[in-house]
């Protein structure tokens, strides 16, 4: 049985939602704060959780950067729960590593569709992580933008160009690694083992779970604040960066 935890401080949503999981057999747990919430998931690791953003004292972003923090629960698939109003807003939890979202008010149709699509692919995330896709040296020196670098995906072993990387992103023990053609490769390798292969002459870390080829940046946009949301040639989705982040940015896009 699979145990989904809800964090919801508005006491009708979360019942709501309780019985509309338990209906197709789900073990629920409930949090009416933030707090409440991680205080759960340390205690519980569910399989997945359902936070609503707009809360008293902690909101739904503040509950996902927490558990980023966690080795154990950062993995766990996250879904936002969101008003219309809030749609702008919604890009940014999206950055900070959330799965999906659910717009209040929800057919519950909609909410087991995507419950159900979320736990599916955590599984074949999780059976993919015992066998990796994906090997690379962790030996190698330091590379030139121009070099390739040697991986095996599956049994098919390929060299890709080191300028073709455009980013990548942390994912549990192993690494996401996109290319300019839209393919994506996951590797046992670490950022920080990244860093030490990858030339600083091309690319920057802008986040603790992100590093960026900067000459594929397309633009740069103001988003809070603090904060900026950096485009990639071929990445629809942008980044956001911190301003401390972005100041190492300019440095290296015109200095």
């Amino acid at each position: 049985m699979k145990k989904i935890l809800i964090i919801e401080d508005e006491k009708p949503v979360r019942t709501g939602i309780k019985d509309l999981l338990e209906i197709k057999n789900y073990s629920v747990l409930e949090a009416e704060s933030g707090a409440e919430g991680l205080k759960l998931a340390k205690e519980h690791v569910p399989d997945l959780i359902i936070c609503d953003i707009k809360m008293p004292n902690m909101d739904g972003y503040e509950v996902l950067k927490r558990l980023n923090k966690n080795e154990t629960l950062s993995s766990i698939p996250f879904i936002f729960l969101t008003a219309k109003t809030e749609m702008t807003d919604l890009r940014y939890g999206m950055n900070l590593g959330a799965d999906d979202y659910i717009t209040k008010p929800f057919m519950a149709a909609d909410l087991f569709r995507a419950i159900e699509v979320r736990l599916s692919k955590n599984e074949r995330a999780r059976k993919s992580s015992l066998k990796p896709q994906a090997v690379i040296d962790e030996t190698e020196p330091k590379k030139n933008i121009e070099e390739h670098l040697f991986v095996t995906e599956g049994n098919k072993p390929q060299f890709v160009k080191i300028h073709d990387i455009e980013c990548i992103t942390a994912f549990n023990e192993y690494t996401n690694v996109y290319l300019d053609n839209s393919k994506k490769v996951i590797i046992r390798k670490s950022l920080r083992e990244w860093e030490n292969v990858l030339p600083d002459t091309a690319f920057i870390r802008i986040h603790r779970s992100t590093i960026i080829n900067f000459e594929h940046v397309e633009r740069v946009e103001k988003f809070y604040t603090r904060s900026y949301m950096v485009y990639l040639k071929n990445i629809k989705q942008p980044f956001v960066i911190s301003q401390r982040y972005l100041s190492k940015l300019k440095k290296k896009l015109f200095f």
